[in-house]
């Protein structure tokens, strides 16, 4: 079974991720912090910041294979949402941790939270107006080939109304050409003398009445 080009696409960053952070990881281990300083494991943040982007690729993957037809992510604008409400929740959760970690006391990671929701609800309006779009096309669509489907269903009654008398006339219609005919062949038959005139029938006589 073949690879499609965007899993192939999927793996060459998972293997990227892998290797530059196997490389960053290796080099915060062999570093040693001064005396009397606790080591810090500064790798764990591009380890972290790029695994958000490792997931967001593994799920638009995933959506895409889940795009069959009938589906809700067969769409590419819907899939185009859901991948970037799943980034938005994920970069923003990492941001949260960040913030909680390094400086509780000021929580600035609620900016970055609200102007991206603003962008994130903005994408979703837009895709839903273009999805509405799409849906009212495929309708007008479908309405004018079932009118289509009609006219012509309705103008084959009427063919078939209108030759249906036709045909109940045509043995009339042959009858009396025959008879044409054959009064043309005795005309001309007439004309050279082959044919005799029938004598008349004599009627009767009436009997006399008695007087009285």
């Amino acid at each position: 079974m073949s690879t499609s080009p965007s899993r192939k696409a999927f793996y060459t960053h998972l293997a990227a991720y892998v290797a530059v952070n196997a490389v960053l990881l290796a080099i915060n281990a062999t570093q040693t912090p001064d005396p009397g300083e606790a080591k810090e494991w500064w790798a764990i943040w591009p380890l972290a910041g790029w695994g958000i982007g490792i997931a967001a690729h593994a799920f638009a993957e995933w959506a895409e294979s889940r795009s069959g037809e009938g589906q809700l992510l067969a769409d590419p604008v819907i899939r185009g949402v859901a991948v970037h409400l799943f980034v938005y929740l994920a970069v923003n959760a990492f941001l949260i941790v960040i913030n909680v970690t390094t400086s509780p006391e000021s929580l600035w990671s609620v900016w970055p939270l609200l102007g991206w929701g603003l962008g994130l609800a903005a994408h979703a309006w837009l895709a839903y107006r273009a999805v509405l779009r799409k849906t009212m096309e495929h309708y007008a669509t479908e309405q004018q080939v079932l009118t289509e489907m009609q006219l012509e269903a309705q103008a084959a009654e009427i063919a078939a109304a209108i030759e249906q008398p036709v045909k109940k006339k045509a043995p009339a219609a042959r009858k009396r050409r025959k008879q044409a005919a054959a009064k043309t062949t005795k005309k001309r038959a007439a004309r050279k003398g082959t044919v005799t005139k029938r004598p008349a029938k004599k009627k009767p006589a009436k009997p006399a009445r008695k007087k009285r």
